[in-house]
């Protein structure tokens, strides 16, 4: 096929051609033409004539023609190396640089955020670029990274994330008391009538559509530090986070190197730190690490949460004051801890039975001090428990796996609704920092849920015991309130159960005879026949139960300790290990009432370790015949039990309690040392807070009435 020519001229070219004289009116686009001007017309536009072999030709010169420009196009760039000369044109060296270095500084500079611009005379001006902004998942979602030292993360909270649907809370626990969770109901709905409450659905979405600025909830929480490389122990937790909040909105890159006066600035404090602020748009925020020194190598790792609803992690309101955990005992490789109420409600109340019916609404974290992982971290959720030794797991609350048993009880102080931990697995001799923690916010924990990210509450320390002659006891039928350490051996607590009957069955076989004489007691009487008018039989039986418990099984604890109030007993039996005292620690003198109106020369002053009663044997004879733990100390009942059952039992029953300087004191301990945390006597339900306060629940506080009463009676005696 041949190919055509189609040419379209102006008219204005046309007319050139023209004769003077000639038609050039318009016909069709084109001027009419005499025959002679379209006659040279046609020549002029008229095509060459290809054969199609020439095409054909033609076609292929092109085709490579542009190829080869391609070609050239690619290949001509500074990436392509011409020459690897050791000396340039002018026969001086090159130095061993590359004859492309000017362009891969370029692109290095680029690489690292920095753009060269000639701002004129050979003067060369360089910017660093923005760094990059990561965008936030989403409302209560937590954003997890990792940053070096020195480095800043910039994140973005969009404001299609901030107008989106609050999310729901869930019931969360049952009400720490009912009448103000009633009066809390109540409340809330009349607010709701008065139209000062929450926002309605239609009123959220109309400040939604009207861009009404909203509250965001910042919270972060750092979940591993740098780890220590420096020389001897560690005393000192790496250097803390910091968050910025952009408080201006044109200010996109919050950090160090921002206007102060358009930022917060919020160093983290343990692992945690939160702000609000409020917003309309895209929000910004940033985390900076500091600078490490020798000591230190490594990353950080953190989770950063922002959310319209409340705080993705938290801490307790009163974190620096109230640890809400306390120590009941230890022993050599386990410890009892306890929260306090968690209602003040009465059994019959619903939320009593709501907390009752609970099985671990919270966990313990714990670690040996001289496990420096967590240091820094005591407010960081995540951190507690990515770094903590032991870990408790509500889905594994018998402990199996996680050495952490977590059940409810009401032991203690009022005997309200507590949670208890029994930690296992720890080492004798040490110290350890424990601390109470709530997955997510008892409801739902994780991503998308409001406070999914958890809470705590301040740590507390306890020490773990190193004789190994004292266990832990608790959970008894009779003996209910007994939670402590008592007097025993290694394979005696291998069968738990056996060593919970026989200390339970001893004690309760002398309050079945107790009972029997008490039945001989006109309980049922008129109130002019009662034996008082302050007391009954129900009083004398509790009374006498808290006295025989304590008194049967004693408060156990290191023979090696040296604190001043306790007790030494059974020195003259061997040691677990099969060793003794020496004969001349045994031959001293022992003078159990120093303060005694006892005269000199008196067997009194005559009596040594070995030859006292008080000192070589057990109050109770079952500890020495069936148990033999060899020497140990006790903590003494307070005498506040004893006065407490002859006050509250007829005096028909016989019961007296010893008088000081005549055997008091070698029977019963006092609560004047009960300060700084320290349990100078024993008494059911008593509790550690080490915080310097040792609680003392309110039937116990009546019993020391009683014994204030009993003393100024004695002393009128």
């Amino acid at each position: 096929m041949y190919a055509t020519c189609n040419t379209r001229i102006k008219a204005e070219q046309i007319s050139i051609i023209l004769e003077p004289g000639e038609d050039t009116s318009l016909e069709a686009g084109f001027p009419k033409q005499p025959a002679g001007a379209l006659a040279r017309i046609a020549a002029m536009l008229s095509c060459p004539k290809l054969t199609p072999l020439q095409t054909r030709f033609l076609a292929s010169v092109a085709t490579l023609a542009l190829l080869g420009l391609i070609y050239w196009t690619l290949g001509h760039t500074p990436l392509a190396y011409a020459a690897e000369l050791d000396f340039d044109g002018r026969g001086e060296s090159r130095g061993g640089e590359d004859h492309n270095w000017h362009w891969i500084a370029q692109e290095a500079l680029e690489g690292d955020g920095i753009n060269d611009e000639v701002a004129g005379a050979g003067t060369t001006v360089l910017s660093a670029r923005a760094p990059a902004v990561s965008s936030t998942g989403g409302n209560n979602v937590p954003n997890i990274d990792n940053i070096e030292a020195g480095n800043t993360t910039v994140w973005m909270f969009s404001s299609e994330q901030l107008r989106s649907q609050h999310a729901k809370k869930g019931p969360g626990l049952p009400p720490f008391e009912d009448l103000i969770a009633d009066a809390k109901v109540q409340h809330g709905e009349l607010r709701k009538r008065d139209g000062d409450g929450e926002p309605t659905e239609s009123q959220e979405l109309e400040g939604r559509q009207n861009g009404r600025t909203r509250k965001i909830y910042i919270s972060i929480n750092t979940c591993l530090q740098p780890n220590y490389v420096g020389s001897g122990i560690q005393s000192a937790a790496p250097p803390q986070l910091t968050l910025y909040v952009a408080t201006d909105p044109s200010n996109k890159n919050p950090g160090p190197q921002s206007n102060s006066n358009d930022q917060m600035v919020v160093v983290m404090d343990e692992g945690y730190a939160n702000t609000t602020i409020q917003v309309n748009g895209d929000s910004y925020m940033s985390v900076h690490a500091p600078s490490l020194g020798n000591n230190f190598t490594g990353v950080w790792n953190y989770e950063l949460a922002v959310s319209i609803d409340g705080f993705y992690h938290s801490v307790s309101d009163d974190f620096d004051l109230e640890p809400n955990l306390f120590l009941l005992d230890s022993d050599s490789f386990a410890a009892l801890l306890v929260t306090d109420n968690l209602t003040q409600a009465d059994p019959s109340q619903q939320s009593y039975k709501d907390w009752m019916n609970l099985t671990a609404p919270y966990i313990v974290f714990a670690s040996n001090i001289n496990d420096t992982r967590a240091l820094g971290l005591s407010k960081s959720f995540c951190g507690l428990n990515m770094n903590s030794q032991i870990t408790g797991k509500q889905e594994q609350s018998d402990g199996e796996g996680t050495n952490v048993q977590m059940q409810m009880t009401t032991r203690g102080l009022g005997n309200k609704p507590k949670e208890q931990f029994y930690v296992t697995a720890l080492n004798r001799s040490s110290i350890y920092n424990a601390t109470l923690a709530q997955v997510g916010n008892s409801t739902n924990s994780g991503s998308g849920v409001v406070g999914g990210g958890g809470k705590v509450w301040r740590s507390v320390s306890f020490p773990t015991k190193s004789d190994g002659n004292c266990a832990l006891l608790y959970n008894l039928d009779f003996c209910s309130e007994v939670a402590y350490a008592v007097p025993s051996t290694p394979d005696l607590v291998a069968n738990y159960s056996g060593f919970q009957s026989l200390y339970d069955n001893y004690t309760l076989n002398y309050y079945h005879n107790f009972n029997y004489s008490l039945q001989q007691i006109p309980c049922h009487t008129t109130s002019d026949a009662q034996y008082s008018l302050a007391r009954n039989c129900q009083d004398c039986a509790k009374a006498y139960k808290d006295w025989i418990c304590a008194v049967s099984i004693p408060r156990c604890t290191d023979f090696s300790s040296g604190l001043p109030w306790l007790q030494s007993r059974n020195m003259g039996q061997p040691f677990l290990n099969g060793s003794q005292l020496s004969s001349s620690v045994l031959n001293n003198g022992y003078v159990p009432m120093s303060g005694a109106p006892t005269l000199e020369g008196t067997v009194a002053f005559s009596q040594t370790y070995i030859s006292s009663m008080a000192t070589n044997s057990s109050r109770n004879p079952l500890i020495d015949e069936t148990i033999k733990p060899g020497p140990y100390k006790e903590v003494l009942p307070c005498e506040d039990l004893c006065y407490s059952l002859m006050q509250s039992c007829p005096a028909a029953l016989g019961f007296g309690c010893p008088f000081p300087g005549k055997g008091l004191e070698a029977s019963y301990g006092s609560r004047h040392g009960n300060s700084n945390g320290n349990l100078t006597c024993s008494f059911l339900g008593a509790y550690v807070y080490t915080g310097g306060v040792a609680k003392v629940g309110s039937d116990v506080l009546k019993a020391c009435l009683f014994a204030a009463i009993a003393a100024i009676m004695l002393v009128g005696m």
